[in-house]
């Protein structure tokens, strides 16, 4: 305890007596490598959580029951009873059955121009249920929703119809179709029908921005099937357990149907997080290195400049192991300064600014995905390197012969 009180004593006077612009600008640098560590890892966790959301949301919500793949049947039979069974699990907050169509949209411009056509995937739902589980309804940028939509009502995406400053002009779109204008749908089995345009919606999401939306009504009597669904899509309670659990539950409600969640359904497209974390990990691990050898050489250059005045504490009796501590204690204090001070500017300017301006991409606003254990991770991290970059160079430093140390040898 008494070598602990030197080594304090030590290192206050090392730091009162030094160079303040010298410190002030180790501590700085120090707080932005904190920053640094926090806001790129917050902002790719954005970025995941975003596109998670963007698909749990508006596209295939957290669980899709699909039929199984060795079954002849393209359908799932009794649809209907298969909701409900699904729906009283206790997990689940809400299902929707979907029909599956597939063909092309024509649209005629003008009437004298020639029609585009555009192929396009037609869902088939019924506008309650799917409202439900899936957030489209709030997105409508012209019309109105699947509300009312009767059996002579399409809603289309906005990469699909063109416009609305949609992200995906590059690909084919039907050049701009309004609400309340005519398109005519070819499907995969023949049928060929008008329909008006009822609404248009843009999520910012690619896949669910080139959809197309039928009522469930009009996709039976396209496929001239009822009371089936090619799929059911399955909203969850999160909060109630992970969605390997959830999925279980499920499964276990219908035994006889295939039960997935989001990410496999998604397939390479959902891995894009753990591409993310180890795009974060090697960033910080490069962070934390730069901000050790900051610390090292402000440290080891006070060191050395100061090794007449190690020397000759060693030679009253002051142990080398009190010297060491004593640059430890420095290197901690530079650490933990620069870990407040980054706080600050992370919690108080950074994370409030993406608040207000969130990153616009295609996929959606993305913002800071700030969570305590990142924040406590990045903090001890850089504690960490404090450690290293002061032990290193003291302990070199620390161990020469006390008389070459005194004559500066």
């Amino acid at each position: 305890m008494q070598n602990l009180k030197v080594a304090l004593f030590l290192a206050f006077k090392s730091i009162t007596k030094g160079q303040k612009s010298t410190i002030a600008l180790m501590i700085f640098l120090l707080s932005l490598s904190f920053v640094n560590l926090v806001f790129f890892a917050s902002i790719l966790n954005g970025f995941g959580e975003a596109t998670q959301k963007q698909i749990t949301n508006n596209l295939t919500s957290n669980i899709v029951v699909d039929p199984q793949e060795e079954q002849k049947e393209a359908f799932i039979a009794n649809a209907k009873e298969v909701q409900r069974k699904i729906e009283r699990v206790p997990s689940v907050v809400a299902a929707t059955r979907r029909h599956k169509l597939a063909g092309t949209i024509s649209y005629e411009k003008e009437k004298s121009a020639k029609p585009i056509i555009v192929s396009a995937q037609i869902a088939g739902v019924d506008p309650e249920e799917e409202k439900r589980a899936i957030d489209i309804y709030k997105y409508m940028v012209q019309g109105r929703y699947l509300e009312g939509l009767g059996d002579d009502g399409i809603i289309l995406g906005a990469n699909l119809a063109g416009g609305y400053g949609s992200s995906g002009e590059e690909f084919a779109n039907l050049g701009g179709v309004k609400a309340g204008e005519k398109v005519r749908v070819t499907f995969s089995n023949g049928i060929a029908r008008t329909y008006r345009v009822k609404g248009i919606f843009k999520v910012k999401f690619g896949f669910t921005d080139r959809l197309a939306f039928v009522s469930s009504k009009e996709a039976e009597s396209i496929l001239s099937a009822q009371n089936n669904a090619s799929q059911i899509l399955v909203k969850t309670d999160s909060s109630r357990g992970t969605e390997d659990e959830l999925v279980k539950n499920v499964q276990a409600a219908v035994p006889d149907l295939k039960v997935r969640k989001w990410t496999e359904v998604m397939g390479d497209f959902a891995n894009i997080t753990k591409t993310l974390d180890t795009v974060v990990l090697i960033v910080n691990t490069i962070a934390l290195v730069v901000a050790a050898i900051t610390i090292f050489i402000l440290i080891y250059i006070n060191a050395i400049n100061k090794r007449r005045q190690i020397g000759i504490l060693k030679a009253i009796g002051i142990g080398q192991n009190v010297v060491i501590k004593s640059y430890i204690i420095q290197a901690l204090f530079y650490a933990l300064s620069g870990i407040a001070i980054g706080s600050v500017l992370i919690l108080y300017v950074v994370a409030p600014y993406f608040v207000s301006h969130p990153l616009k991409l295609p996929l959606g606003d993305v913002g800071l995905a700030l969570d305590i254990k990142l924040i406590t991770y990045s903090a001890l991290g850089l504690f960490a390197a404090g450690l290293v970059g002061g032990f290193v160079p003291s302990w070199r430093v620390a161990r020469q012969n006390i008389l070459k140390a005194i004559w500066g040898a």
